[in-house]
């Protein structure tokens, strides 16, 4: 399984996050057959969530990071629980786009378009906790850190990455979200800057065999103490089950229903999450309408 690593710094001054999702994410190009630009950017979005629902305080909590646009993708969504599973799809996970030109890299940018990136966390309060920013830059994690200073009010520098070989495997993937605490002295934001000025591409590091122990240690957090105070495994997760989705047809019209079950002799549903189809034969069909 991946790890999730939370901790601060000695001084108290910065609390930070780190995670290696490469099994995550690979897990979820195979079930979804992405294609390399989706992979680089459900890889992101799945860093992302990993680190940020393992935040949440309660087992029953669920965060979802979405992305709505009007880019080739379509849109993504990711979800997270505090137990280190997530789940996700993107809308049309076969787009694929041409390298961009001047950087001679993945054009996440153009395959999102203009959007918005959502962050909502259900709390199991009336209503979950909702924020909403312009995806301004399109990579996502400059996305997260304008997310994090606008919304929440947290200085942040968030890194995401996933490294894609030319023949669609996965080889890395993680990230890691710094975030500066109230009070923290203004040489402590500057030795942040130096260092993430200096590090290298993270994804690369990490397929030269760093770990991201490492790579907090000897480079984004150099010379800051950071301690480690809590490792979770992380890994893809789909909690779903035919009962759930027969629950989902209940929510149904008898209308609708019976001319569900009038043109097929046999209703499949597919969960977006992991492919898997639940079929309804005609019986159980007949069964919920009769149960209305």
């Amino acid at each position: 399984m991946d790890r999730i690593l939370r901790g601060m710094t000695k001084d108290k001054n910065i609390r930070f996050f780190a995670v290696d999702s490469t099994q995550t994410v690979k897990k979820a190009v195979e079930i979804h057959h992405l294609s390399i630009t989706n992979s680089v950017i459900i890889g992101r979005m799945l860093s992302a969530a990993l680190m940020m629902s393992i935040d949440l305080k309660s087992d029953e909590n669920v965060l979802t990071l979405k992305i709505d646009c009007d880019g080739p993708i379509g849109g993504v969504i990711v979800t997270g629980n505090k137990n280190g599973f997530v789940k996700g799809y993107v809308k049309n996970p076969e787009v694929e786009l041409p390298l961009n030109e001047e950087t001679d890299s993945i054009d996440i940018s153009k395959a999102i378009g203009k959007g918005t990136l959502n962050i909502i966390k259900d709390l199991g309060l009336k209503r979950p906790y909702a924020g909403q920013v312009e995806m301004k830059y399109g990579t996502i994690a400059k996305d997260l850190t304008y997310y994090f200073v606008k919304s929440e009010q947290i200085p942040s520098s968030v890194g995401l990455g996933t490294l894609v070989m030319p023949d669609g495997s996965v080889s890395k993937a993680g990230g890691f979200i710094i975030q500066m605490m109230p009070d923290a002295p203004k040489e402590i934001i500057s030795q942040i800057e130096e260092n993430l000025m200096h590090f290298p591409n993270l994804t690369d590091m990490m397929d030269m065999g760093h770990s991201i122990e490492t790579l907090l240690e000897k480079f984004i957090l150099k010379d800051l103490s950071p301690e480690i105070n809590e490792i979770k495994p992380g890994s893809y997760k789909c909690d779903c089950s035919k009962e759930k989705f027969e629950n989902g047809l209940r929510l149904l019209s008898k209308q609708e229903l019976q001319e569900a079950n009038e043109n097929n002799e046999t209703l499949t549903v597919k969960c977006h999450f992991c492919n898997t189809d639940y079929k309804f034969g005609k019986n159980e069909i007949e069964e919920i309408i009769d149960s209305k």
